[in-house]
């Protein structure tokens, strides 16, 4: 594989010849880390989080809570904040990038300021929904102005109290709604429509919540999911952000598809409650054997990958890519749904991956809300492809090119959203020495 130099710009990505068993501990998770990095900067006193995410989302975030009146320090493996007890200060402008999961946040924060708070993003972002949460917020009395970023909002007579939620086109929404949720008067109770989009996002926010000593619940009923979030005063925590299962299973799945090909995830357990662990455990029922250890899980590849058949992937849609990239070497064709959320993220996520994948010599059809995937039998001729800066189908298409070979990444530096070191840890794979 070659090591970038100044001014290149793809990523090759050779055939992996070197079959062994590594070691690999992937960053922390995206989606704990901004989540944790909201409740320690809107709580009171001084948290830590030790082995936080350090990418351009989080990176980014938290520049926007500084600008609020958070105090925010990075130093290795560790973050520390020191929160504005729900009280954002400050006339601010915030810039989160192409940060979906971010820019909501700091929308939903605004409703706390008793001063104005802009948020802004790229032109990916602008274009992105952000209508439904301004919606929800200005039912609840806050300032609005703006149904696409940037959107400027204040607290106005903001409060808590019930919202009824109808099915949203993206989860973030709801996880915005509940994170500011303690600091809102009465507390926040929403009842959300089924099916609720990305529900297993939404659990994970109010597993959040609890760690930082919110007794937030979650009850299911036959129409709705009920969230109850009450006032609470957020104090100091002291937490640890697991590794990252949504970089970890690009790595997972490279030693899925190469026969006796081992890689332990290190710090990860196979029961972990992030969604994309659930990609994961999926390559041990396609193939691959899983094995809990001491130091992580296990992956190994056993020479055979079957068919998804039809896999609902609505609890893990952006795993949903790497399992595609899997898809292609199956020994029958595999139909992915529950891909409604795909469209407004990064890229037209299931239009670019049918299209690298249809590149690489898979047969593919695609609709608003699956793919289907036809394995492909020979395929080896040189391939470019262009993820439209998204760094999920960056990464999940060098999967491919472990196995496939003659496969380039053009702007390969687009993984740096939410793993800045993938290709340095994807060399590792092919150069490192065999766990011993």
């Amino acid at each position: 594989m070659s090591k970038k130099k100044s001014g290149l710009i793809a990523e090759s990505v050779p055939p992996l010849k070197r079959i062994g068993s590594r070691v690999m501990r992937v960053p922390g998770s995206k989606s704990l880390t901004l989540r944790a990095m909201t409740l320690g900067a809107l709580g009171a006193g001084r948290s830590v989080l030790q082995t936080p995410l350090e990418s351009d989302d989080t990176l980014l975030l938290a520049k926007a809570l500084q600008a609020i009146g958070a105090g925010v320090k990075w130093t290795p493996n560790k973050l520390v904040l020191h929160g504005v007890d729900g009280k954002p200060r400050n006339r601010a402008s915030v810039y989160l990038g192409g940060g979906g999961t971010p820019s909501r946040m700091m929308i939903a924060i605004g409703a706390l300021s008793e001063e104005p708070l802009t948020v802004d993003g790229d032109s990916r972002m602008r274009n992105r929904p952000i209508g439904e949460l301004t919606e929800f917020l200005t039912s609840l009395h806050a300032n609005c102005e703006g149904d696409s970023l940037p959107v400027t909002v204040s607290r106005g007579e903001c409060a808590g109290g019930t919202l009824d939620i109808p099915v949203t086109k993206s989860s973030q929404f709801i996880s915005a709604l509940l994170l500011i949720a303690p600091y809102l008067k009465g507390g926040l109770t929403l009842r959300c429509q089924k099916p609720v989009t990305s529900s297993t996002y939404i659990a994970l926010t109010v597993e959040t919540l609890n760690t930082f000593g919110v007794s937030a619940t979650l009850e299911n009923h036959e129409d709705y999911v009920e969230i109850v979030v009450p006032e609470t005063r957020l104090t100091h925590r002291e937490i640890e952000v697991e590794p990252d299962a949504s970089s970890a299973v690009y790595f997972a799945a490279i030693a899925a598809i190469h026969k006796g090909m081992s890689v332990t995830l290190e710090g990860l357990c196979l029961d972990s409650s992030q969604p994309d662990m659930e990609a994961i455990r999926l390559l041990g029922k396609v193939g691959a054997t899983l094995e809990q250890t001491d130091k992580g899980v296990k992956v190994t590849g056993t020479g055979t990958i079957q068919s998804f058949g039809d896999l609902d992937a609505s609890g893990f849609p952006d795993a949903s890519l790497c399992l595609a990239a899997v898809a292609a070497f199956a020994d029958g064709p595999s139909r992915i749904y529950g891909l409604e959320t795909l469209p407004i993220k990064e890229s037209d996520r299931i239009e670019v991956m049918a299209k690298s994948l249809a590149l690489a010599g898979c047969g593919v059809a695609s609709s608003d809300s699956d793919m289907r995937i036809s394995p492909f039998v020979d395929s080896s001729s040189p391939i470019a492809i262009d993820p439209m800066n998204d760094h999920r189908i960056a990464m999940s298409m060098a999967v491919l090119g472990t196995k496939r070979g003659n496969v380039s990444i053009v702007d390969p530096s687009c993984v740096s959203k939410s793993y800045p070191t993938f290709w340095k840890d994807l060399r590792k794979i092919y150069e490192g020495k065999d766990e011993s």
